[in-house]
């Protein structure tokens, strides 16, 4: 690679495949990227043979992971605490493509926090934590409704709301519409 071009090519391809390795398997589906190492390389016209030697350079795990730290510091309520390596942890677990044990202990955390800074009315984070989680917190309480109401008919549903709705409120809506129609 004494070719600048060459070289300035592979960093580009570099940034790509950190910025492609920092993006959800979910987003990536939606976005239609590939789904592995090696289709990322066959699409871009590599071996995966260059991302395997790429992952064992200390330059390119060290700009992995002062992407990776960017991304984190770039989320709402975001600190430099919460991304500073625990102690005893390797660095090697944080390396694209690998699964650590920690991961599961990591989302716990996340999700706490996500909904404790929630609770405290952060708005950004309420937006994800329901972006995120919501649907099945909507679709099992859509579930409950429905099985509240399946059996009854429309004269007792009607009946229903207008039980709730206060007489005064009614009676304002009926006058409205008496002198619409006039």
């Amino acid at each position: 690679m004494s070719n600048p071009n060459s070289a300035k090519r592979f960093e580009l391809l570099q940034n790509e495949y950190i910025e492609w390795c920092l993006t959800d398997k979910h987003q990536r589906a939606v976005m239609g990227l590939p789904s592995s190492d090696v289709e990322w390389a066959k699409v871009k016209g590599i071996s995966d043979r260059t991302i395997r030697q790429w992952k064992q350079h200390e330059k390119f795990l060290a700009k992995y992971e002062n992407r990776q730290k960017e991304i984190e510091l770039s989320l709402p309520g975001a600190t430099a605490l919460a991304t500073s390596p625990k102690a005893g942890k390797t660095n090697k677990s944080s390396s694209p493509g690998s699964v650590s044990g920690d991961d599961s202990n990591d989302y716990n955390v996340i999700k706490n926090k996500l909904v404790e800074r929630a609770m405290s009315g952060d708005r950004a984070s309420a937006e994800l934590y329901f972006k995120t989680y919501g649907k099945l917190y909507v679709d099992e309480e859509a579930a409950s409704r429905r099985s509240d109401f399946r059996d009854a008919d429309i004269e007792f549903l009607y009946d229903r709301v207008l039980a709730l709705v206060p007489l005064a409120k009614i009676e304002a809506e009926l006058e409205k519409r008496k002198v619409v129609a006039e």
